[in-house]
């Protein structure tokens, strides 16, 4: 019975305990039910506050189908261990999708924050001119929508407006602005690696894309960003503002279609020499294929590329029911050469290099197109420099003649205090706006130019190298220029396959030999020489944290002139990089509003790492010019070689390079000057030796027409450094003496050379370097000459040899071995041939004894 009494108090302990458990659990669910519920309003009312009613649609659908998917899973029956399980992973699956939904949103609102600023409705509809001006205010050229007439939408022809539609935007008319299927379609294409895909722009996002943000950013978050700011754009701002109608006179007016033309009228002209409104169906679909890539399918320069683009603008047209299948037929027929115009297109400005540096800087700097809106651009632009480049390039210059037609070079002029872009050498033969510029564009291997960035400079700057050479714990030593090999056990040679022992960093740079350059860089650690590089603007090859063994000597991705001689530039201002700039400052000529350009200057490296390398490389003009120096003007040239693949296919010589550089310095202005042919050709290519002569030229003659300042000064020693001898040293470690100057080491004692059976034995007594003892120099011993000429290297203090000429004048130096800069005096020993001995007299004749009658 007691026992029975204590069961059921028991179990009444156990129901109170579950009331109150469940009363808890009760109350900890409605906390929670609350804490949710006003979450969501608060990120219903972000969505409003940011994006609207849309918005609000959007996420609250989400969140409606998220607690949807919850009930009917908590409304399965199961055990309850299972249940439970159940329960966390929904409380788990809510939570993500909520803050999912939470941090897209978020996103949005910062698209909002970044593209409001951007929609300037005069970027669509300007009738103002851009006004370019140079670094003393005077206009130098003008570009802009004033150049041509603008098309009204009902001017437009018909078959015109079916082709861009058909080709670029089939549901233009049926969309707010943003096409939600063709962007989901497209977006799981390119994740399926479809190339074919699209990026699901509709016209209206093209519009805002060349008006507002930058075209030119297509991949990355970057691209990822400007994409939703295109989207945002052209729903809630283009679309509520403008007509369908309105906004294809947009695209169309404001649409680069190669060449030198801006917009349908100007390029219907120009292509075909007739007005748009007279367009025919197959120049409607050429015209209308180049939106895509204008230059590309410009019918005037690429008539096959032209043709297939036209096939596929009237496919798409047959295919959305604009044409039918005669018409198709029909308009694909026709040849290109027949329907575009033969009249030459209008030339482009003497400037059009610097104009289209600036233009492209406009561009991603300021996110605004120069030929669209109207500005005033305030540039850098020295136009006695440029002037200069322009005579050279145009073959119109005294001091050079190009061997021939088809090779080209980019030259980029800087102030080197402040990095503003002067001239630019944009390439030769150049048509049309936008054309290729050799001077920014180009990705090449820089060659042995990369060497004071990628091996010397980072070896005085971290390690405290000098002009001399190693800074082996205060002890300085010069670089072995002998065989050697990369980490990984392959060879590596200089120029010209030939090695010259002993060299300080000064000859070793300014002759530009590949092993002292490998040595060097493997003595710097690998961050440091990324950091030092990355500080001046140039992105190394970074493979798992480090870089490979050929950026020593520049033997990587690739650089412009422009990036190259930016990075110079710190050589000849103190260390300082500056971020080059071709403008000063903008002003948007409908409302006054102004934009400046920012400096972007720090400090790369010391002054005194900047000065020593501007020394050595004052030295290249003395080793390498065949004109003798250029007072004030430091400079390093470099080639690259084409691989064995390319020589063999295209039958090259042996000497054949692809790349060739130079790039000097004075205190106040920096030039890089890549030569070479850009197309390869059995026919065209370089020799090494012709095209180092003949670049040398051409440097000269860019320096004697006026891309230097006249009155250059000289490099100054800043107080850091400190002269020991002939070279230059880092202030606190400067050695005690002039390393070049060694201590003197007596030669060795007692040499005695012995002939004996065709065999010459030599001895001596041993000596040691003493103070100029240095281990990694390898082993200590003795060369042993004979009549002067090397017989052999030991490191005992006895050497013999077989010979049948013995008798010379025998020489032992002290010395490392294939090290000859640390020798002792010489030891000489003249072994001589042995006197004939004196002949025996004969007992028969004695001079002294009279002869007896």
């Amino acid at each position: 019975m007691k026992k029975e009494v204590k069961r059921r108090s028991s179990a009444s302990r156990t129901s109170s305990r579950s009331r109150v458990s469940s009363k808890t659990s009760k109350k900890q669910r409605n906390t929670i039910r609350l804490a949710i519920f006003f979450a969501i309003i608060a990120l219903l009312l972000l969505c409003y506050v940011t994006f609207g009613i849309p918005l609000v649609v959007v996420v609250g659908f989400g969140l409606a189908l998220l607690i949807v998917i919850v009930k009917l899973f908590q409304s399965i029956k199961s055990k309850k261990k299972k249940k439970a399980i159940i329960n966390i992973l929904l409380i788990f699956f809510l939570i993500c999708g909520i803050a999912t939904i939470i941090a897209f949103t978020l996103f949005l609102g910062y698209i909002k924050s970044v593209a409001d600023p951007l929609y300037e409705k005069t970027n669509l509809n300007t009738k103002e001119m851009t006004i370019l001006y140079d670094k003393d205010g005077r206009e130098f050229a003008r570009l802009g929508s004033e150049k041509r007439e603008k098309v009204t939408y009902d001017k437009l022809p018909e078959v015109l407006i079916d082709a861009i539609i058909a080709t670029e935007d089939s549901r233009y008319f049926l969309h707010n602005g943003f096409d939600a299927p063709r962007f989901v379609k497209a977006s799981i294409g390119q994740v399926l690696g479809n190339s074919n895909a699209g990026g699901a722009s509709t016209l209206s996002m093209q519009v805002v894309k060349n008006s507002f943000t930058d075209a030119d950013v297509n991949s990355g978050v970057a691209g990822i960003v400007r994409k939703f700011e295109d989207i945002y754009l052209a729903v809630f701002k283009l679309e509520k503002n403008y007509s369908k109608q309105e906004i294809i006179e947009f695209y169309v007016n404001n649409h680069f279609l190669g060449g030198n033309t801006y917009g349908v009228q100007e390029a219907s002209e120009a292509y075909f020499g007739k007005s748009v409104t007279e367009l025919n169906l197959s120049e409607a679909a050429i015209l209308a294929g180049m939106f895509k890539s204008p230059n590309a399918y410009r019918p005037t320069t690429n008539p096959e590329q032209a043709a297939a683009r036209r096939q596929t603008v009237l496919r798409l047209m047959l295919k959305h029911g604009y044409i039918n299948k005669e018409e198709y037929e029909q308009a694909n027929a026709i040849p290109i050469e027949s329907l575009v115009n033969p009249r030459v297109e209008e030339s482009t400005s003497e400037y059009q290099g610097y104009i289209d540096t600036v233009v492209a800087e406009v561009k991603e700097k300021y996110r605004v197109n120069a030929y669209v809106t109207s500005l005033k651009i305030y540039t850098e632009l020295d136009r006695g420099k440029q002037d200069a480049v322009n005579r050279v390039f145009n073959g119109q210059s005294a001091y050079y003649t190009w061997p021939d037609e088809m090779l080209q070079s980019g030259v980029a002029v800087l102030n080197t205090q402040t990095g503003a872009i002067q001239a630019i050498g944009a390439g030769r033969h150049r048509t049309g706006i936008n054309s290729f510029n050799f001077a920014t564009q180009i990705n090449r291997q820089p060659g042995s130019t990369a060497k004071p960035l990628f091996d010397y400079g980072p070896a005085i700057e971290y390690n405290n190298a000098s002009t001399f050479g190693f800074n082996d714990n205060g002890k300085y030593k010069p670089v072995l220029d002998a065989p050697y090999h990369y980490s990984n056990g392959k060879s590596i040679s200089n120029w010209d396959n030939g090695y010259m022992g002993t060299l300080t960093f000064r000859r070793a740079l300014s002759l530009s030999r590949n092993i002292p350059a490998l040595k060097v860089f493997q003595s710097v650690d690998k961050a440091k020489i990324i950091e030092f590089v990355t500080n001046l603007g140039i992105t190394p090859e970074i493979e798992n944290g480090s870089l490979h063994e050929a950026h020593s000597i520049g033997a990587f991705t690739g650089v412009s002139p422009l990036e190259m001689v930016a990075a110079y530039a710190a050589f000849g201002n103190g260390g300082y990089y500056n971020e080059p700039y071709s403008v000063n400052r903008i002003v948007y000529r409908s409302t006054g509003k102004e934009e400046a350009h920012q400096e972007n200057k720090k400090q790369a490296m010391s002054d005194a790492t900047a000065f020593m390398i501007a020394s050595i490389l004052q030295d290249v003009n003395l080793n390498g010019s065949l004109g003798g120096n250029l007072p004030g003007i430091a400079r390093k040239t470099g080639t690259t070689n084409y691989d064995d693949a390319t020589v063999a296919k295209y039958g090259m010589a042996g000497d054949a390079i692809r790349d060739s550089w130079c790039i000097g310095f004075s205190t106040q202005t920096a030039m890089s000057m890549w030569y070479g042919y850009d197309i390869i050709s059995s026919e065209h290519y370089m020799h090494n030796v012709r095209s180092s002569i003949d670049k040398d030229k051409l440097f000269r003659a860019l320096v004697a027409e006026g891309v230097f300042e006249p009155n250059r000064v000289g490099f100054q020693p800043p107080a850091s450094v400190v002269k020991v001898g002939n070279e230059y040293y880092k202030k606190g470690f400067q050695p005690s003496h002039d390393p070049s100057v060694q201590v003197p080491i007596p030669a060795p004692g007692g040499l005695k050379a012995v002939y004996n059976n065709g065999v010459v034995t030599l001895t001596w007594g041993g000596v040691d370097p003493g103070e100029n003892a240095d281990p990694s120099l390898g082993a200590w011993g003795y060369n042993v000459y004979q009549g002067g000429i090397l017989l052999g290297w030991t490191d005992k203090t006895s050497f013999s040899f077989n010979t049948n000429n013995p008798y010379t004048t025998y020489t032992v130096i002290a010395q490392y071995n294939g090290y000859d800069g640390i020798r002792s005096g010489e030891a000489s020993y003249t072994l001589s041939k042995p006197k004939d001995p004196e002949p025996e007299p004969d007992p028969e004749e004695d001079p002294e004894k009279p002869e007896t009658p």
